[in-house]
């Protein structure tokens, strides 16, 4: 089947992570922490990391948390990567304990203290972390072929026999191939797009009992102009697709 000319322009811009309206705004800058956490983080963030990073988080025998140098070492990188650094490695002290929580709080006091605007919910620890890229204002999230993605969309048989997955979300990057309840929780209620991508691999995943469904799929992605792929490594049903 043969499309419009405006049709294919923008299923080839929904490929590429625009949509018809002009660039998607990242996640971190769509306010993913709350001010109350925020302020949680400044207490804790004071009390145990401003010996070595600053008052300001401009480093002091420790690296800048925020500025330029912050985001020349975290720019690009998924929130996650920066948050395991902190939980697994930060305070070096011997003696010193910060809980988890308090440390996810002190995340949210640096994407504060670096210009990200807050929001009306924390910010927590889990998947979805994985999706979320440090990036500077007016810069977007960059899809390479062959990265392990996460997207939604609704699940159909195409004309071809083939799986495709249509109304589909900007696939973002992930670091693990299957989502947890929590990240299912979010697919659940993540828009649907405009794009289109032929599932590879899905046979496993039994699409035949979810046609029709709305789907969070995870998988490794292949994408050149009319040609979007998803080579399958998860395929679940999150609800009806509308």
């Amino acid at each position: 089947m043969r499309l419009i000319p405006i049709a294919v322009t923008i299923w080839m811009l929904a490929l590429a992570g625009v949509d018809a309206q002009g660039p998607a705004t990242p996640r971190i800058w769509q306010g993913i922490y709350s001010a109350a956490q925020a302020e949680r983080g400044r207490t804790a963030y004071t009390t145990s990391c401003v010996r070595c990073h600053g008052a300001d988080l401009t480093g002091v025998n420790g690296p800048p948390l925020s500025g330029e140098r912050f985001m020349k070492t975290w720019g690009g990188e998924n929130l996650d990567r920066l948050f395991a650094k902190i939980r697994d490695t930060m305070p070096p002290l011997f003696g010193t304990f910060v809980s988890e929580d308090a440390k996810l709080d002190i995340v949210g006091y640096i994407l504060q203290t670096n210009g990200y605007p807050a929001g009306i919910r924390d910010l927590v620890a889990g998947n979805d972390l994985s999706s979320i890229q440090i990036l500077a204002k007016g810069e977007q999230a960059s899809v390479q072929n062959f990265a392990l993605v996460q997207t939604v969309g609704c699940l159909a048989r195409g004309s071809d026999n083939a799986w495709r997955l249509t109304q589909t979300a900007d696939p973002v990057t992930t670091t693990t191939g299957s989502p947890t309840e929590e990240a299912l929780t979010q697919a659940a209620q993540k828009p649907l797009g405009t794009g289109e991508f032929l599932l590879l691999s899905a046979a496993p995943f039994d699409p035949a009992s979810q046609q029709g469904q709305k789907v969070e799929a995870r998988g490794l992605i292949y994408t050149e102009p009319g040609d979007g792929r998803l080579t399958l490594t998860s395929l679940k049903s999150v609800g009806p697709c509308s």
